[in-house]
């Protein structure tokens, strides 16, 4: 296991709602499912990482977070996760911004 993922897993209370943010291949909402019993999403930019991801039983949807996350209403997860991602991120101030509206808690990981 990944060092970021084991940190992240060691920060989610057991059965948390959790939203990854450019999830990748879903490797982290994979083990945070199995650890953790987290209910777990993603959002994934790349088609076919979306697809992986479906493949591993996970509710990934592919979409572009610098559009924002219209669909999902205020504090509707426990979590919400950018690991990984803020380096590939132009709004990065939108999309925290974003995240701390949907979220009670954002995990950013570099």
């Amino acid at each position: 296991m990944k060092l970021d993922h084991k940190i992240i897993s060691e920060i989610i209370s057991e059965g948390a709602h959790v939203l990854d943010l450019g999830c990748g291949e879903g490797e982290l909402l994979a083990h945070l499912r199995q650890t953790k019993k987290a209910q777990v999403q993603g959002i994934e930019l790349s088609e076919n990482w979306m697809h992986v991801c479906v493949e591993k039983g996970l509710t990934v949807l592919q979409g572009d977070i610098e559009s924002g996350l219209v669909d999902y209403p205020d504090h509707s997860f426990d979590y919400v996760i950018l690991n990984q991602i803020m380096q590939e991120i132009k709004k990065a101030d939108f999309v925290v911004q974003e995240a701390l509206r949907v979220g009670d808690r954002v995990i950013i990981g570099f």
